[in-house]
């Protein structure tokens, strides 16, 4: 065995308090450079503590650290990158002081990174699962799921732009999940989940995406700003990509049919988190007009 160091994620709806609850844990060997990461699996306790806007900006930035885990470890295969800092999680803990907290780093025997989280979460995280039903599916699991795929096609990290805005005409805006760009857009990509114990609100979530959309197939003069601040110019033929978790009961299949409408108004092409790969493939063909790699 050897000593990893690990960190839990916390959610503080109001930091002010102290109140909070666990999301997720991070564990690794700076010395090896061994490093993952492990979220609930069910976050419906959490959403009830924490609430949907607080939940929502955790899981944002989780899907950030993820993404600086999985760059670390491609780095590393290809023999051109340097270990994540011995000091990693102690700025994590120090820097993170609202609603996402990280506790102090603390050490622990395993054999590997994936076999700390499991000890951990199973001494020191509680992982609910709902019974007689499937676990809900969130948009960011879908996300993580793009966001891969696109690695495995091996786009050039800079053409992947996560968390986008598109602004049409003079004040319609809508942020995407994912934007294939490098001056140009040349996809758009976006995650829906209709496998969500609370179903009500997604209609209404892509009709007012969709809107954006729309008017950007309508010939709508548009432009994507990424989280950078870099500008990109998009036509009204830009590549549409939607990935779903798809409906099982009778709310979330009517919350679907209703989303169906929208996503072939706005010509998008819709694809199940198992065809994650055929999306990566077309992402990097389309890439490939931006810049040979």
């Amino acid at each position: 065995m050897s000593r990893y160091v690990y960190s839990i994620v916390r959610c503080l709806p109001d930091p002010r308090t102290g109140e909070f609850v666990n999301v997720a844990a991070v564990a690794g060997d700076p010395v090896a450079g061994d490093w993952s990461y492990r979220q609930l699996s069910n976050l419906e306790r959490v959403q009830r503590f924490a609430g949907r806007a607080a939940l929502e900006e955790v899981l944002g930035s989780l899907l950030d650290l993820d993404a600086q885990i999985d760059r670390h470890r491609e780095s590393l295969l290809a023999d051109h990158g340097q270990l994540i800092p011995d000091d990693w999680l102690d700025r994590l803990h120090h820097d993170h002081r609202n609603v996402m907290q990280f506790s102090p780093p603390a050490p622990i025997l395993a054999d590997s990174a994936e076999d700390a989280l499991a000890v951990i979460f199973d001494h020191m995280l509680i992982d609910p699962v709902a019974p007689a039903r499937q676990p809900s599916i969130t948009r960011y699991q879908l996300q993580r799921t793009m966001r891969q795929a696109f690695h495995r096609a091996e786009i050039p990290e800079e053409f992947v732009r996560p968390r986008v805005q598109i602004y049409v005409g003079e004040k319609l805006h809508s942020a995407v999940d994912f934007a294939i760009a490098n001056g140009r857009v040349v996809q758009l990509s976006q995650a829906w989940s209709f496998r969500l114990a609370q179903i009500d609100e997604v209609p209404l979530k892509v009709m007012a995406w969709g809107y954006a959309l729309q008017r950007l197939r309508s010939g709508d003069e548009a432009k994507v700003v990424d989280a950078a601040g870099r500008v990109s110019e998009i036509g009204r033929d830009v590549d549409l990509q939607v990935m779903i978790a798809p409906p099982e009961t009778s709310e979330q299949v009517a919350a679907f049919e209703e989303a169906q409408q929208v996503f072939k108004d706005v010509d998008a092409e819709v694809r199940l988190a198992a065809a994650a790969d055929d999306l990566g493939s077309k992402a990097a063909e389309l890439a490939r007009t931006l810049h040979r790699f």
